[in-house]
């Protein structure tokens, strides 16, 4: 899919509205997705191997080469001419197989096949087979190399858009479809995991943990991974990981878990248990959590309550002793033997 505007209708207006502007941006998120190919075969057009069922799983020696077929389907009435081309594979930050564009650069697959042409011309409801080599270089390390055979449509123009009788938007749909190859270069196989720290956050209710991991070897691998969280208030709770699709070599991803309706407040440990053709690992961080915000509101709140008390107790012991010291002066002026006269008072004798 491509994208193409603005296109002024009006020479004399150039400014965008804000409109036109969020059209664009519309028109730039439909356009990413469609760099991945699609599947091998959408009802329409397809490629599939000739030799198997869904992906082409070869074997060479470095140095060597080797030819095989694809098979290009056309299930519409009208003829079709497509390009084709070779291209690496990777994964996403999700962890799905994705093939790159062809404008990427190849280093591996992308860069080892050879095709008699680059375009095809395929009859309507009919098939064609398309051979292709692969030359290995002598120095290419073993291991796995992920890639594949991508056919793409001819560009197919959409409908022209106009916002505000003004800019013209025209969203053209291109169509990629992509036929998996694994290469497994001869050699000893290096199965490697490794993986970052694990990590948490609240979301809402529930708890939210990530754990990076990175494939170190050159075969690849299926991880799979459980969360165990235990400590204060209540019970051992367990989640398990998002599972990856697979991880390339050199390729990494992050797995995720999701605790949901956790408790309100947690006082221990989260571990990860990470488990793949690599072996066994361990991850492990702190859980500690609680309504922060809450609290300090309630311990300020409770810090003025018995501020307050103190200040009042402290009132009325004082306003006691006063009192006290009052009635006992008023006691001592009141008469009696040992009295004291008041000031101004004059004694008389017999």
């Amino acid at each position: 899919m491509s994208f193409h505007g603005p296109v002024p209708r009006r020479p004399r207006k150039t400014s965008l509205s804000s409109s036109t502007i969020l059209l664009a941006l519309l028109a730039l998120t439909l356009i990413a997705p469609l760099q991945q190919a699609h599947a091998v075969d959408d009802g329409a057009l397809g490629i599939r191997p000739s030799n198997e069922s869904d992906y082409f799983h070869l074997d060479i020696l470095p140095g060597a080469a080797l030819d095989a077929v694809a098979i290009v389907s056309n299930h519409t009435n009208d003829p079709v001419t497509l390009l084709n081309y070779p291209v690496d594979a990777h994964n996403t930050p999700q962890g799905t197989f994705a093939m790159g564009a062809q404008s990427d650069p190849r280093t591996g697959i992308g860069g080892w096949v050879q095709l008699d042409s680059a375009q095809l011309f395929v009859p309507p409801n009919s098939e064609l087979t398309v051979p292709f080599r692969i030359s290995v270089p002598e120095n290419a390390p073993p291991g796995i190399y992920a890639g594949g055979l991508i056919i793409e449509s001819p560009r197919a123009q959409g409908i022209t858009t106009t916002m505000n009788g003004e800019t013209a938007f025209r969203l053209d749909v291109v169509q990629r479809q992509g036929v998996r190859i694994y290469l497994n270069v001869a050699g000893t196989a290096v199965s490697s995991l490794e993986h970052g720290s694990l990590t948490w956050q609240q979301d809402g209710n529930d708890v939210l943990f990530t754990l990076p991991v990175r494939n170190t070897g050159n075969t690849i691998v299926h991880p799979t991974a459980r969360l165990d969280a235990s400590g204060w208030p209540g019970a051992d709770l367990t989640v398990d990981f998002d599972t990856a699709d697979s991880v390339l070599p050199g390729a990494g991803q992050e797995l995720h878990a999701r605790l949901q309706q956790a408790p309100p407040v947690h006082i221990g440990r989260a571990n990860a248990t990470l488990i793949s053709e690599a072996g066994t690992q361990q991850a492990q961080t702190s859980l500690v959590y609680a309504p922060w915000l809450a609290l300090i509101i309630g311990l300020l709140l409770m810090s003025a309550t018995l501020y307050g008390v103190w200040r009042g107790a402290r009132f009325v012991k004082r306003a006691r002793l006063a009192l006290a010291q009052l009635a006992a002066d008023q006691a001592g002026l009141g008469g009696g033997d040992g009295a004291r006269p008041r000031r101004g008072q004059v004694l008389r004798g017999k």
